[in-house]
């Protein structure tokens, strides 16, 4: 079958880039809860960013941060406008934690790998970060900025015009992204239906090959007889080398 049950990389891989383990999540007694003037900006996007970690952005609201708290719901509302602007702190904040070296590399192709996987790896830490961002309507997130001015600096100091040099930001942005939403959806779907990637493949694996044998799909039963072990790592590496070999392409023009 062509994603067999050893497709373990749907699920969050443990290790550096996994997300964080889920906090006890129940809210704190009324007796422990902080004085009002220590609820600070920074002790309410630091719980919101452990909740998401922990169980998605869905779980993330206002009251359920105040619980983390233990605070009243409303003493939020002196730090913060609305859960946009909650979740605009949250993405400033995570990306803020991991910036981009001084110096980009002096060769174009290595400065761009760079800042692709440091953005990989950051979607990887936080699955709940690729379906934050959105491509189409922006937030405003100053701690994205550099990594616009760094791509668009490498290459457009390569002969990229600025206009072609942000459509291939955009491009390598949205590549990265498009993969790490599984992150959060895979992870969604192993606590709606209690089984892992690998246990759900295992379900659907009987139907498949029933249609396999058929014989209409030659080359898929052939790659079936093989297995592919699907690797959300290894996928997003083979796409990244063939983007900048198309990016080299136009750098050689320029």
């Amino acid at each position: 079958m062509p994603y067999p049950a050893s497709a373990r990389s749907w699920r969050p891989r443990r290790g550096p880039l996994a997300p964080l383990p889920p906090p006890g999540g129940a809210a704190r007694p009324a007796d422990a809860s902080p004085a009002p003037s220590a609820l600070t900006l920074d002790r309410i996007v630091t719980a919101a960013i452990a909740v998401a970690d922990a169980e998605g952005l869905a779980a993330v609201s206002m009251r359920r941060v105040a619980a983390e708290l233990g605070v009243a719901t409303m003493s939020l509302y002196r730090h913060v406008t609305d859960k946009d602007d909650l979740l605009t702190r949250m993405l400033d904040t995570v990306i803020a934690r991991h910036p981009l070296p001084a110096d980009p590399p002096q060769d174009w192709r290595a400065a761009i790998e760079l800042a692709a996987r440091r953005l990989w790896d950051q979607f990887r830490r936080h699955p709940w970060l690729a379906p934050a961002l959105s491509v189409t309507r922006p937030q405003m997130v100053a701690s994205a900025l550099p990594y616009s001015e760094w791509m668009l600096s490498v290459l457009h100091s390569r002969g990229l015009d600025l206009h072609t040099a942000f459509t291939a930001h955009l491009m390598l942005l949205n590549y990265a992204r498009g993969i790490a939403v599984n992150l959060e959806s895979e992870r969604e779907a192993e606590a709606y239906s209690g089984l892992d990637s690998e246990q759900w493949m295992d379900t659907q694996e009987p139907e498949l090959l029933d249609i396999l044998a058929t014989g209409r799909f030659p080359a898929l039963s052939r790659l079936a007889a093989t297995g592919y072990d699907l690797d959300l790592d290894a996928l997003f590496e083979f796409g990244l080398q063939r983007l900048l070999d198309g990016v080299a392409a136009l750098v050689e023009r320029g």
